[in-house]
């Protein structure tokens, strides 16, 4: 009988432990427009859809706030918001007597991450709402007209104000060996080298101590040396329409199965070089759905048992009591690998009923926890009879779109203190990142990826095993004649207990000479050289990789490779949780005389890995012996002779490698010639959630029928509606079966036509070319185009009862220096705050810096807040600008760009859309926070006295108090009046005297006529202001003057 309720718990440290996670009193953070804008877009009122995600706004309407209706917004004085009651914002947001706002459920949100740095990482602080929740709730007196919706794929609607032969000849002996009774045999210095190697590798395994897996220090803090190397703290583009903007995640990760949800490897070689210990960053990623949005501070685990009674106390841990309290902590070093790792082998022979996954789906971290059984034991776990079975179960706070991704595994296993089932919360030294479970997850060591529970939210003991979806249709090796669900077997054998996935299985992987690698064959006696072939190996249940073997010869000949461990691997005098790397030495002749390199590993029962691939529906547990293919071709530069390598597949979802697909049956060029030809602006045509075509291979699909089932959730395909790119068709390939291309061919309607294939192959090209020139220019600037970098709001200025200059700090250089903005004059900052569903984007001006030389790692934006009003057409007010108003210092934002077409380059010259253009004389319309576009240009000019270009600046406003930077502009209008004249409209005039000039009412015709530079070959004119003051005054009043659209006048 397991009498485990009679052992106490493992004997925690004699003191009270000094790895807690206590706030300290402060912390430092440590540390990239895809495409170009058409010219036409800054056509005043034309519409501005920017790569960011900022729909439905019109050029000449930049950072002014339009609400959704256009509808004026009351003055502030008028202003009604009350925010006493901020707890019962989700009850106002349902009650159609109230209503709440952005501002509420800010200042009602704690950001946890200002109170306990050291519990949270790089990942952004989240709004528990939805931005449209707040704009689409029903509040006293709306009117229910019916209106049009923008796409659903974003939810941001306007822009708010500022802006990787025998066994014996393997040992390297057995040509020196004597023949018997000869005597000692004479061997070659080469034989001597390889002896010395193997006498120290058997000095290093007698080596090993056991070890106990005590925590280095407690967790770290983000300014620590090494945050940058193991954490990525910038978000990606691609990620701001997902319910998963707030997370940082590398810019390396390759990938799989499209934006969202990420699955993603890194290169091989790039693991391989990062270390025995794998950066944090650079783990694999494996998610069914959206990250949960959690907390350390509020999180909870449940421990129970169904029936009753199995466990006597059952209870729910708080993330304090699991790190902090009476529990043995253990760190110990844990590869595991998704199931599916080398499935693209697979689906080259034939295709599985899952995406790719190349050899790099594979990672060993630090992983920091309590042991499962502690915690049960303390819980009153109860005595498993003989005769019985228990499991127990795990389960996350994900919400995949088949149920809760739950599984179980015998109790037996678990409460083995040798097999070191864990609770871990922390990840190479600090708390577990997002995408990797935080806060708290399951790891097992030795078994596959597939039942290391992430986001574990609840455990419980039961006498049956678990029955969730994805532990019966996941994560299984089914017959290889099982080739689809619809077989008349399958469901019996994905419910057979056999086919579950649960230890890793004997695995080892070639990753030197890499793929595509090279090398040269020109220089003398270069094949009598030697070259390192190394990998990685690894096997499951805690057996140790005993031999790695590598043949040249298809397998008549095994030569040995030497292994690496991991720093103090051992554990519990048998157990080896983490992978080795090896290496072997062969000389160049051989490689380039081989046909294939082929790597082999034993495990400790010396059983082999099989020499073929088996293939199986899911594409599981590939574990053949691994073959990297070398061929002589010629170098394209040199004409010279270079040996290249390919591995059976490349990394991602790219093409290349030795091993390649089947044909696909279904294209069939005579039924492609019966389809409707269709063109790109037809096409363009079909963007919404109500009418969504899609380019596939060159073939258009409807899928608007698909949107409410489609697993990924709608917006995965919205995404992509409508729009002319390759990028759909890649990442479509990489994720769907052969029932998913039988609905997909359900659905097609046509065929692209000619121009339209040849257009989006060059667009292709364009756009690479272009991001990689970008990044190239920006490089060592905190703005980049395709990541979102984090600004800390350092300062808070009032300049009105409803405007704040509020000032950010950039991250630093990786050398220490202050960071560096880098926008060009003119251009814009898009801001990403993070809601539930998504990122909410506005794109904003900074005043400051405008030169270089007043670049000092912060910057300035100036952003008018739309209070809530119940007076107003819409009372909950601006989404972001509430935001910010909320915001405490030290609190965060995320920042991207440059954004905008529009820059200014010096004495006159403009780059508007890649097309140059000069103006001597400028006229500018502002209206309220418009005015911040304007006010970089004007710096610009009137800072540099060798620029001769003149301004004319209308700005109109409500009132005297509404005029932004009017100082300012005042001060240059008196130093510079030769260069700079400036004139106001007010709506509701002062009564008293005041030091600007103005006109009172609304602008017109004849104040442009009055006060603008004639329209003429070197005058231009730019707009900025509310869409009424653009359409119904400054546009028609300009074109009456003789400035032409697109020409001459333009909106930012």
């Amino acid at each position: 009988m397991p009498a485990w309720t009679q052992e106490s718990l493992s004997k925690p440290w004699p003191k009270r432990h000094g790895v807690q996670l206590l706030p300290p009193d402060a912390y430092e953070d440590a540390y990239r427009t895809k495409g170009s804008d058409r010219l036409e877009r800054h056509r005043p009122g034309n519409l501005v859809e920017q790569a960011g995600g900022e729909p439905n706004r019109r050029a000449g309407t930049y950072g002014v706030l339009g609400f959704e209706d256009d509808a004026p917004v009351p003055s502030v004085g008028k202003h009604t918001h009350v925010v006493e009651d901020t707890a019962g914002w989700e009850e106002r947001l349902k009650n159609k007597d109230a209503f709440a706002t952005v501002r509420d459920v800010k200042i009602a949100s704690a950001d946890f991450k200002i109170l306990y740095p050291r519990n949270h990482a790089f990942a952004r602080y989240v709004l528990p709402v939805t931005e449209s929740e707040i704009k689409e709730q029903v509040w006293p007196g709306k009117k229910n007209e019916p209106e049009a919706k923008p796409s659903s794929a974003t939810s941001a609607s306007s822009i708010s104000s500022g802006k990787a032969s025998s066994d014996q000849e393997e040992d390297g002996i057995a040509d020196g060996q004597a023949e018997e009774g000869s005597g000692t045999p004479t061997l070659t210095s080469e034989q001597h080298r390889f002896l010395d190697k193997l006498l120290a590798e058997m000095d290093m395994v007698a080596s090993f101590r056991n070890n106990p897996g005590r925590p280095k220090g407690e967790l770290k803090l983000l300014d620590d040396d090494d945050a940058l190397q193991q954490l990525e703290n910038r978000l990606s583009i691609d990620d701001q329409s997902t319910p998963d903007s707030w997370i940082p995640r590398s810019s390396e990760l390759l990938r799989l199965t499209g934006k969202h949800p990420l699955n993603a490897e890194m290169d091989l070689l790039r693991l391989f070089e990062a270390g025995m210990i794998t950066p944090t960053k650079f783990h694999y990623v494996r998610s069914h759905g959206a990250v949960p949005q959690l907390t350390w501070e509020t999180h909870k685990l449940s421990v129970s048992s169904h029936p009753l009674g199995l466990v006597s106390n059952p209870k729910e841990w708080s993330m304090d009591e699991l790190s902090s309290g009476d529990f043995k902590i253990v760190e110990i070093p844990v590869s595991f690998g998704c199931d599916g790792n080398r499935r693209k082998e697979m689906n080259m022979i034939k295709k599985t009923s899952a995406f790719n996954w190349s050899a790099a789906s594979m990672s060993t971290c630090l992983w920091r926890g309590v042991l499962v059984r502690d915690i049960l034991l303390a819980c009153g776990l109860q005595d498993q009879p003989d005769e019985e079975r228990w499991y127990l179960n795990f389960e996350g706070a994900d919400e995949p779109s088949e149920g809760p991704y739950a599984t179980s595994i015998p109790l037996m296993h678990a409460m083995n203190s040798a097999n070191d089932v864990m609770l871990v919360f922390g990840m190479n030294g600090r708390v577990l990142h997002p995408d990797h479970g935080y806060p708290l997850r399951l790891i097992i060591p030795g078994y596959v990826g597939g039942r290391q529970v992430k986001w574990l939210k609840k455990i419980w003991v039961t006498k049956e095993p678990n029955r969730s979806h994805y532990h019966i249709w996941d994560n299984r090796v089914v017959p290889t004649y099982i080739d689809s669900r619809d077989h008349p077997y399958a469901s019996a054998f994905f419910h057979h207990e056999s086919t579950a996935c649960w230890e890793q299985s004997l695995q080892s992987v070639i990753v030197k000479p890499a793929h595509g690698e090279r090398i040269s064959l020109e220089k003398k006696g270069c094949l009598e050289q030697t070259y390192l072939v190394e990998g990685y190996a690894l096997s499951g249940g805690g057996d140790r990789v005993e031999r790695v073997e590598l043949s040249l010869d298809g397998g008549k000949t095994w030569k040995y490779c030497f292994r690496r461990f991991t720093d103090s691997p051992l554990r519990h005098g048998e157990k080896y949780w983490a992978w080795i790397f090896w290496s072997c030495e062969v000389k160049i002749q051989e490689l380039a005389d081989a046909y294939e390199i082929i790597v082999r590993a034993q495990d400790g029962r010396k059983n082999n890995q099989p020499e073929h691939i088996s293939w199986n529906l899911m594409g599981m547990m590939n574990n053949a012996w691994y073959r990297v293919r070398p061929r002589l071709v010629q170098d394209e530069e040199t004409a010279l002779p270079v040996l290249q390598f390919q591995h059976p597949v490349a990394a991602g979802n790219g093409e290349g490698g030795w091993m390649k697909p089947l044909a696909d049956d279904a294209n069939d060029s005579k039924e492609d010639d019966k389809l409707k030809t269709l063109s790109l602006e037809e096409i363009a045509k079909h963007n919404t959630k109500d009418d969504a075509w899609l380019i596939l291979d060159n073939k258009v699909y409807d899928v608007t029928s698909v949107l409410s089932w489609h697993p990924g959730g709608a917006n995965a395909i919205l995404t992509y509606a409508g729009k002319a790119t390759v990028d759909v068709t890649n990442e479509y390939k990489g994720i769907h079966d052969s029932y998913a291309n039988g609905k997909r061919d359900g659905c097609l309607i046509g065929k692209l036509s000619e121009d339209g294939v040849k257009a989006m192959e060059e667009d292709a090209q364009r756009a690479t070319k272009e991001m990689a020139k970008v990044k190239a220019e920006r490089k060592g600037f905190a703005l980049q185009p395709d990541l979102f970098t984090q600004a800390k709001l350092i300062k808070r200025k009032e300049v009105s009862s409803d405007t704040r200059v509020y000032t950010f700090e950039l991250p630093c250089k990786h050398d220490g220096s202050p960071g560096v903005l880098g926008l060009p004059i003119g251009r814009h900052v898009q801001i990403a705050v993070h809601f539930k569903d998504q990122a909410v984007l506005r794109s904003y001006t900074p005043i400051r810096p405008v030169l270089s030389s007043e670049e000092d790692g912060t910057f300035d934006l100036l952003v008018k807040t739309y209070l809530p009003s119940a007076d107003s057409p819409f009372p909950p007010g601006g989404t972001v600008s509430n935001y910010l108003d909320c915001m405490v210092e030290g609190e965060e934002i995320d920042i991207r760009g440059p954004t905008g077409g529009i820059t200014y380059l010096g004495h006159g010259e403009f780059d508007i859309e890649g097309k140059e253009y000069h103006f001597d004389k400028i006229n500018l319309v502002a209206g309220g926070s418009g005015l911040t576009p304007h006010w970089q240009l004007i710096h610009a000019i009137l800072s540099d006295k060798t620029d001769e270009t003149v301004v004319s600046l209308i700005d109109s406003n409500k009132s005297y108090n509404d005029i932004l930077m009017r100082e300012e502009l005042q001060r240059y209008a008196d130093e510079c009046p030769n260069r700079f004249k400036i004139w106001h409209v007010i709506s509701n005039p002062p009564n008293e005297e005041v030091n600007v000039q103005f006109s009172d009412g609304r602008l017109n015709g004849g104040l442009m006529e009055e006060h603008f530079y004639p329209a003429g070959d070197r005058v231009g004119a730019f707009l900025c202001g509310p869409p009424g003051l653009i359409d119904k005054a400054a546009l028609p009043g300009l074109k009456e003057m003789g400035f032409v659209e697109g020409e001459t006048v333009f909106g930012y």
